[in-house]
């Protein structure tokens, strides 16, 4: 099966393979009185496996660069998981929810601050949005998804099967970065997008297509690396003004290719149906030009710098002969 190209059966079957593997790991994690009163219960639904189910999971088993989650936050993690094995709580939605950072209560807040916001050189300072701009993006999202759907089905599908939660949030003035939204292995499924760099509909539609696709690609690589660099050593990046790790520039080409997988599905279909505004096609356009440009910056510095793994390799390849095979690149 091709790795790159869109399939709403494979990410159903990633989501599923996913969530079997944080329970499995749940389980094995927990220990005491907590654990043996579920034990006997059944797991949660796969389908209703949240962003902060894996976060909870992730407190207890990994310690993030500004350090371990204190002694309640980590007692709130195993309730949490607890609570969850026994069959407590709404788990998420069949379909992305789109809600504020701060309908979240103090705790899960935090939670999800801790995992996206990892790198203090980079902080994003996440912050709550007002309800006129939470319901702004609700509107623009809907668009967007109905977009997809229409030109994209089974990228379109990839969501639906992937993304459990968007985030809509903004900055809080302590950014040390700008940033249109953010992904975590350690919150799959989920994703934060910043308002405040999204005004129109097609500038969530590119982010939902590139936000999934990290998501899509944690899955892929959850058992083997991309690349086998030191994850210390940083590179210069096409996508950001600081050096990134390969593994980072690894993620940027798959979903500039992505992006512009969905921005091309976009135009020809705006060629049939001519849904776009005369102000929107030639938006689209630029976005599509972007990405494809992105793709082949990071395509370079892997091919030239990085020691991919096989999977990578594969990866990779398969980007390449889809941008190849639908775009030309002049060079001078």
């Amino acid at each position: 099966m091709n790795l790159f190209e869109p399939s709403a059966a494979r990410a159903e079957e990633l989501r599923r393979l996913m969530d079997g593997s944080l329970w499995s790991s749940v389980e094995a994690t927990l220990d005491g009185p907590a654990f043996r009163s579920a034990s006997g219960r059944s797991a949660p639904s796969v389908a209703g496996s949240h962003p902060l189910d894996y976060g909870a999971y992730f407190d207890l088993v990994l310690t993030p660069p500004d350090g371990a989650p204190d002694g309640s936050e980590l007692e709130d993690a195993r309730a949490h998981l607890s609570g969850r094995l026994a069959g407590k709580g709404p788990g998420a939605p069949a379909s992305p929810a789109v809600s504020n950072l701060s309908d979240y209560c103090e705790q899960q807040a935090d939670r999800l601050r801790r995992w996206w916001d990892i790198e203090a050189e980079n902080a994003m300072g996440l912050s709550g949005v007002s309800p006129d701009y939470l319901a702004a993006a609700q509107s623009h999202i809907e668009k967007a998804l109905g977009f997809l759907s229409a030109a994209a089905p089974e990228m379109h599908g990839e969501v639906i099967a992937i993304v459990r939660e968007i985030v809509i949030a903004q900055p809080d003035g302590s950014q040390r970065m700008d940033f249109g939204g953010a992904s975590s292995f350690a919150l799959w499924g989920g994703f934060t997008i910043n308002a405040a760099t999204h005004s129109c509909w097609p500038d969530f539609y590119k982010t939902i297509v590139h936000e999934t696709a990290h998501n899509l690609l944690f899955a892929i690589a959850r058992d083997q690396p991309l690349v086998e660099d030191d994850v210390d050593d940083r590179h210069a990046s096409p996508l950001r003004e600081d050096a990134r790790p390969m593994d980072g520039i690894f993620h940027a080409a798959f979903v500039s290719a992505r992006e512009a997988c969905a921005l091309d599905a976009l135009l020809v279909h705006d060629d049939s149906e001519t849904l776009l505004t005369p102000y929107e096609r030639p938006q689209v356009e630029d976005m599509l030009e972007e990405s494809v440009l992105a793709f082949h910056d990071c395509a370079t510095t892997l091919h030239a710098q990085a020691r991919m793994s096989d999977l990578g390799v594969r990866v990779l390849q398969e980007c390449s002969a889809w941008i190849d095979a639908n775009f030309a690149v002049a060079t001078e």
